[in-house]
């Protein structure tokens, strides 16, 4: 019988011993092991319930001395500064944080060089997820590539994650170790 502490390593070490047990028992604890991430992922989608972030604005510019790496020439840079503004107008809407969210997911791993149960995103259902992610992004104004806009994104990941790290693994530690003992 194997035991573990909820710990990544000693979790890594159990899901190399999942690959031993009958395929339907596999089948079964896979889907359990997915949902041990649901904590997080509501988490992440409260986040993106919530109200949408401030504008951004560029407020000014400032020079920055930069050298080229290969022949050593100093050059001036000029870089945007930033400030959050209020919204005009809403615009439409092209339903990012709904796709967002259904993108969501918990995959688990079993495989002979890695193992593990990772939370995240289906870029080709949100392809503007890991932009949304971030303090600010530029983009271009409904796929016209001529104008381009900065906005405000909505970092929703990394908090929820952090949070329910260690309730996740500790789901996952029982359910594999139940699993392990009935063997």
């Amino acid at each position: 019988m194997t035991s573990i502490e909820p710990d990544p390593a000693s979790l890594r070490r159990l899901l190399q011993e999942f690959r031993d047990l009958p395929p339907k028992v596999r089948t079964r604890v896979r889907r359990d092991l997915r949902g041990v991430g649901d904590n997080i992922i509501a988490g992440q989608r409260a986040i993106l319930d919530g109200p949408l972030p401030r504008g951004v604005a560029v407020v000014g510019k400032r020079i920055s001395l930069t050298t080229n790496k290969r022949t050593g020439k100093l050059s001036m840079r000029t870089l945007n500064r930033y400030g959050d503004a209020d919204v005009k107008r809403g615009g439409r809407s092209t339903g990012l944080r709904e796709r967002i969210k259904a993108s969501l997911v918990t995959r688990v791993v079993t495989g002979k060089s890695r193992q593990g149960i990772d939370i995240r995103t289906r870029n080709k259902q949100a392809p503007m997820a890991t932009g949304w992610n971030s303090k600010r992004f530029r983009h271009p104004v409904f796929g016209d590539k001529k104008r381009w806009v900065y906005q405000s994104g909505q970092p929703y990941f990394f908090d929820p994650v952090y949070r329910g790290r260690d309730d996740m693994l500790r789901r996952a530690a029982d359910i594999l170790n139940s699993e392990m003992e009935g063997r």
